[in-house]
């Protein structure tokens, strides 16, 4: 998850450059992990065999499985990949669900692995509070030659005596993190009170106990990307903001954002590449936050930005963000059409106004991007907004057409 930010130094007469490359450290994709073992009994044709194994049915048989049991269920807001399951996904997903959430052995309404493994991915990827599921084992079963039902139980990472432990802990947190929220915020006033207080309070840290899930973020305050995309997800679904998780890959590996509902519009969030923690991990030293205290260079963003770097998994369809209004840089009169001194001005006075260490912009392509940085740096008009006597510390980004000044 490299990002490549320059920091730099417009001095008078001179220009310094300190190169900062901000990078996590690869993380594996997603994986679902399944125990595989094989039991073969020799019984009489009309009884049952019983196989514990990968068997892939590649179209479903028109009957139902024997022993399968409809479970009743109504979805709940911010469960994306079950709404866009077919109906007979979205029973297995229903039995799955079950199975996890029981602690149970539940018979299942397919007969293929293939569809097991995709629904219980989407199962997962709804459910940040099922945290201490790590992977499930499934049994198929079949008479003669024909299978006849497929079975399904989770494989878990601790018992129901700590689960519930650990469940207190993280509600206690999280109620702490969303406190200050006011009753009537807007669906962007709640997202940047999640975003910032995810990013300023918590470390990322490669080997972070419990990383892949929601416990790294509320009970260690140290995680890596999945932790960080969960935890978006607990929190802003808690807040009504329909939110779930994605993931894919980026240039050095896996990662994990997340799909963001805002005013009926969605978006893209990336809040772990908000926290500059993880640049750290590149050059063997800490990056000092008064550099970026958080990059929004991720925040809400449409489908092209985000295709720049991210490649998301297509386990289910995703929809094509196009909506630019709940934008950090959009919505906070950040965002530069063109080249405007005194457009500019405003932003740099508003900013020293409202005691901001820093001021972060973002131009509408490469051509205003360039425009930009020929007007502020290589023509030093900056010293004329920032008062900083005879050097200014940036940060620049081509990849995102985006500028960071600090005051």
């Amino acid at each position: 998850m490299k990002q490549n930010k320059k920091v730099s130094f417009v001095v008078s007469l001179m220009l310094c450059c300190l190169l900062i490359t901000g990078c996590a450290t690869h993380e594996p994709k997603t994986e679902v992990h399944t125990d595989k073992q094989t039991v073969t009994e020799q019984i009489p044709e009309h009884e049952e065999t019983t196989v514990v194994e990968e068997t892939v049915v590649e179209e479903q048989p028109k009957r139902l499985p024997e022993n399968t049991e409809y479970v009743e269920f109504i979805p709940a807001q911010g469960l994306y990949y079950f709404t866009q399951l077919s109906a007979e996904e979205q029973q297995v997903y229903k039995q799955i669900l079950k199975a996890l959430t029981e602690r149970t052995e539940e018979t299942v309404s397919t007969l293929s692995v293939d569809v097991l493994d995709k629904v219980f991915i989407c199962v997962i990827n709804d459910h940040p509070e099922i945290f201490y599921v790590s992977g499930y084992i499934y049994t198929s079963r079949s008479r003669g030659d024909e299978p006849v039902s497929l079975t399904i139980e989770g494989k878990y990472e601790y018992d129901e005596i700590e689960c519930e432990e650990r469940l207190a802990l993280i509600e206690k947190e999280a109620k702490k993190m969303l406190t200050g929220i006011p009753a009537d915020a807007s669906d962007y006033d709640k997202i940047k009170h999640v975003f910032d207080t995810l990013v300023n309070e918590t470390e990322y840290v490669a080997d972070a106990t419990d990383n892949q899930n929601i416990c790294s973020v509320f009970m260690g305050k140290q995680s890596t990307c999945q932790g960080y995309a969960k935890a978006t997800q607990y929190l802003l679904n808690k807040v009504g903001v329909e939110t779930t998780f994605v993931s894919g890959d980026v240039a050095d590996g896996g990662h994990a954002w997340n799909l963001v509902k805002a005013d009926g519009e969605w978006y893209y969030l990336d809040t772990t590449w908000g926290d500059v923690d993880y640049q750290s991990l590149v050059d063997d030293q800490a990056v000092d936050e008064r550099v970026m205290a958080i990059n929004y260079d991720y925040f809400m963003i449409s489908s092209d930005k985000l295709y720049k770097t991210h490649e998301p998994d297509r386990t289910v369809p995703l929809p094509d963000c196009i909506a630019t209004s709940n934008n950090y840089y959009v919505h906070e009169g950040r965002y530069l059409t063109g080249l405007d001194a005194e457009v500019l001005h405003a932003i740099f006075e508003e900013a020293y106004e409202n005691g901001e260490t820093t001021v972060q912009l973002q131009c509408a392509n490469d051509e205003v991007y360039e425009q930009i940085a020929q007007y502020l740096l290589k023509e030093q008009h900056i010293f004329e907004y920032v008062k900083a006597g005879n050097a200014v510390a940036y940060i620049d980004n081509p990849e995102t057409d985006t500028f960071c000044f600090w005051l």
